[in-house]
């Protein structure tokens, strides 16, 4: 970075002397004393005590300088004061000024106001010509509630606008911003930033790489290892990019997309095209090949809703979910949580549930709605309500030797669930059984009407791929 400052003066010098024969000459308004040593120097005339210059309409006041006329410069010391107008001053204990390429060279304990900009720093080298300034050593900035730091930077008055190389820092009563490069426009209170950004407020800390915040409107946009960390509740979403807007309140989320919900000792895993997050209404809907798990549950549907308010998760479009061994369908799903606990699983229109018995043969339930009993996370009952229909394996206690098949039709049924296997069906009306010995089971008795198997195993493949993708960040 150093280079490229050093560079950019250069060329700065080398095109301002291109025009130096129409510069005008620094003219000494004041001092207390003006002697010259023609043995030291033919050109520097000394210039002692309440000191005042003026050039291209800027003042100088300091203690002491040395003038040079024939390079048209000033050496200054002490007491350094610049002012153009009433909206810039420039102050210092050291200053070079060259009068034909209209650049200040200011050092130690500087400071510098441009209408309600203060910056404070040991070095700045300020172009008058072209209303830039530069600084290469770490610069504190104040503005109206805001401090700024850098360890480098530039600022363009005409724009009111730094662009900041190193360790930047924004902070405010509620809100701050780092990064390694920042460029920041004081009016619009807008910043652009490249590697390493962190925004952090009251509500969340967010990490990414590149992107833009907009403190003004509440809005931003982050792009490439996007973490959002929500302070309140431990929410923590991984993405490719995020729009945020409302006061940053609302998000969209896309590509690779990781959302991690911590419920007790358990954490739920969510993935999906989109995520959006509205946290006004407390409300999360993931949209579009929708994947979750837990510790107790793994699911899937094109779209899933889950107001943290009210403890409900919804699962819309094709749901599938699966609870130890069973496999769950319906049109639409609901969960309802209770202390961060699964308590209930509501399965609305179409309800079906099965469970392996072996390669070729699968007990099965199916009804109009059905719902899921759980105690401390753990699924211990399934209710059935109209239209129960029930495919049941029987097997041998010893060797689990499959030797028939029980099919029952019974309106509604509540089914027990032990150490996470079947332990009874109990069926609350009369129910019409038929019981078929395995040899003479057709292939078409095997199935209810609707059954159909799910890849549990992808699911699982799909979360397992987003968690590496954001492994260790």
């Amino acid at each position: 970075m150093t280079n490229y400052f050093t560079y950019f003066l250069l060329l700065s010098f080398a095109m301002h002397n291109c025009m130096a024969n129409g510069q005008t000459q620094i003219e000494i308004i004041n001092a207390d004393e003006i002697s010259f040593n023609k043995k030291i120097s033919k050109d520097r005339q000394l210039l002692l005590g309440n000191v005042r210059t003026k050039h291209q309409g800027r003042y100088l006041n300091c203690d002491s300088a040395y003038y040079y006329a024939k390079e048209n410069k000033i050496e200054a010391f002490n007491n350094i004061h610049i002012w153009q107008g009433d909206t810039l001053n420039l102050k210092g204990e050291y200053l070079l000024y060259h009068g034909d390429h209209q650049l200040a060279e200011i050092q130690r304990n500087v400071h510098f106001n441009h209408k309600d900009m203060k910056l404070t720093s040991e070095q700045l080298n300020y172009d008058f010509e072209t209303n830039e300034g530069y600084f290469d050593t770490h610069a504190i900035i104040t503005n109206k509630n805001k401090t700024l730091s850098s360890s480098k930077g530039i600022y363009y008055s005409n724009q009111e606008k730094f662009d900041f190389y190193g360790n930047v820092h924004i902070e405010e009563e509620e809100e701050s911003i780092k990064a390694d490069t920042l460029f920041y426009w004081l009016k619009t209170e807008f910043a652009s930033f490249k590697s390493n950004g962190i925004l952090e407020n009251i509500d969340f800390k967010i990490q990414a790489q590149n992107g833009w915040i907009d403190q003004l409107e509440g809005n931003a946009f982050l792009s490439t290892k996007v973490k959002i960390t929500q302070l309140e509740d431990g929410h923590i979403m991984y993405a490719d990019t995020t729009s945020l807007t409302n006061k940053m309140k609302e998000s969209v989320s896309h590509g690779n997309i990781l959302l991690l919900i911590p419920f007790n000792e358990d954490t739920l895993y969510l993935t999906a095209d989109t995520i959006l997050n509205n946290q006004n209404t407390k409300l999360l809907r993931a949209n579009n090949k929708a994947s979750f798990k837990t510790d107790v549950i793994t699911g899937k549907c094109d779209s899933l809703s889950f107001n943290t308010k009210s403890n409900f998760i919804y699962l819309n479009i094709n749901p599938v979910l699966w609870l130890e061994e069973f496999q769950l369908t319906a049109d639409t799903i609901s969960l309802f949580l209770k202390d961060n606990k699964l308590e209930k699983a509501y399965l609305n229109k179409n309800s079906f549930i099965s469970s392996k018995v072996d390669s070729n043969s699968f007990n099965q339930i199916s009804g109009i709605n059905m719902q899921a009993n759980f105690a401390e996370n753990e699924l211990n009952a399934i209710n059935v309500y109209g239209n129960g229909e029930s495919i049941y394996y029987i097997q041998e206690d010893e060797t689990n030797k499959i030797i028939g098949l029980n099919k029952i039709i019974c309106s509604n049924m509540n089914i027990i669930i032990e150490n996470k296997a079947l332990k009874n069906i109990n069926f609350l009306q009369k129910p019409d059984a038929t019981l078929f010995p395995i040899a003479e089971i057709k292939e078409e008795q095997r199935l209810l009407k609707y059954y159909k198997s799910h890849n549990k195993e992808g699911v699982l493949n799909i979360l397992e791929t987003k968690n590496q993708v954001h492994k260790g960040f």
